[in-house]
């Protein structure tokens, strides 16, 4: 979409008129790497022009929002009245958060309206999320990942819609089959430990058993697996790359706040890193995209992940605002 796009929907947004597919686009417009300082100013811009249409119990609770926010801050005054027209003055590190409650509380408020609509969870960069689902499956969620399911789950079978990475520990069910659709996948399991690692930007598709068994399959082809196997899916060309799992670790490792690399390219690694800290990374040279680690690395830090691997190859490092330079020490 052109950012033409996104303040249509930002104007539709203000006014309480998007629909539930058009606020989930928008969230997930608002929660890329980088976007706050062009989000803060459109989003400035279209509530001065759409705010006085917000009806008054989303305004309510925007206003209790602020003033938790800006307590003792002196920013608002301390007089209800009309506070559109100073609500664009506040510090522009408070309007995303803001922006993002109520984009929550408008999303859940459309599916309580409409039964039919999907229930998702959209996990930010940088955090992670557990959830039950309605049949007792237990899920884990990594950074940037979103999952969602319809009102049909859990009454003839149990299909849920996963974009990025996460664990699932299965109920038992021998009725009702579970499955995973990730990019143009399914993952089918009964009474099954899993990991699926799925983002949409990615070349591949991973899946990792631990326990039980999957079937995943595309539209023409399809593989089993048994514990302590993983498939890659590679959406280029359509085909399955099965294997044992080298490190049984590795099905979870991120759950554990650890990361695991085995021959991972810097450029790899950086994606990941993306994701788990909502940074923007840059090289300095293509040549460095290339640099292969493998190790493990306790994510205790940003920080600590860069000077990690930074003892076995000579790179620098360099923090800059929400961007993270990689260079080379090497003249």
């Amino acid at each position: 979409m052109e950012q033409h796009d996104y303040i249509l929907l930002l104007e539709k947004f203000f006014k309480k008129k998007a629909s539930a597919e058009e606020i989930r686009i928008l969230v997930e417009w608002i929660r890329r790497p980088g976007i706050r300082d062009e989000f803060n100013l459109l989003c400035e811009q279209m509530w001065k022009d759409a705010a006085v249409e917000i009806d008054k119990t989303v305004e309510e609770d925007m206003w209790n929002h602020l003033q938790r926010n800006l307590d003792g801050a002196g920013v608002l005054s301390p007089k209800k009245a009309r506070w559109q027209p100073v609500i664009y003055k506040v510090a522009a590190t408070i309007l995303l958060p803001v922006c993002l409650a109520l984009a929550t509380y408008l999303f859940v408020g459309n599916i309580n309206k409409v039964s039919q609509d999907p229930f998702m969870v959209a996990v930010d960069y940088g955090q992670k999320a557990n959830i039950t689902l309605p049949d007792g499956t237990k899920v884990w969620l990594n950074s940037a990942t979103h999952l969602s399911y319809d009102a049909e789950y859990n009454k003839e079978e149990r299909k849920i819609y996963l974009d990025g990475e996460a664990y699932f520990e299965v109920a038992k069910n021998k009725e009702k089959r579970f499955v995973v659709c990730c990019n143009d996948l399914e993952i089918e399991a009964l009474g099954t430990t899993f990991d699926v690692k799925g983002y949409s930007d990615d070349l591949s598709v991973t899946t990792l058993l631990a326990e039980g068994s999957v079937r995943v399959s595309n539209q023409t082809s399809a593989t089993l697996l048994k514990p302590g196997e993983k498939v890659e899916y590679h959406k280029g060309n359509r085909t399955f790359t099965k294997s044992v799992i080298p490190d049984i670790r590795e099905i979870d490792f991120w759950r554990k706040n650890m990361l695991i690399f085995n021959s991972a390219s810097l450029a790899d690694i950086a994606t990941t890193l993306e994701r788990m800290y909502g940074v923007k990374v840059v090289f300095d040279s293509e040549k460095l995209k290339n640099v292969p680690f493998s190790g493990t690395i306790r994510n205790s830090s940003l920080h600590n992940v860069f000077y990690i691997i930074s003892l076995t190859y000579p790179l620098t490092y360099k923090l800059e605002g929400d961007t993270v330079r990689i260079g080379s020490s090497i003249n």
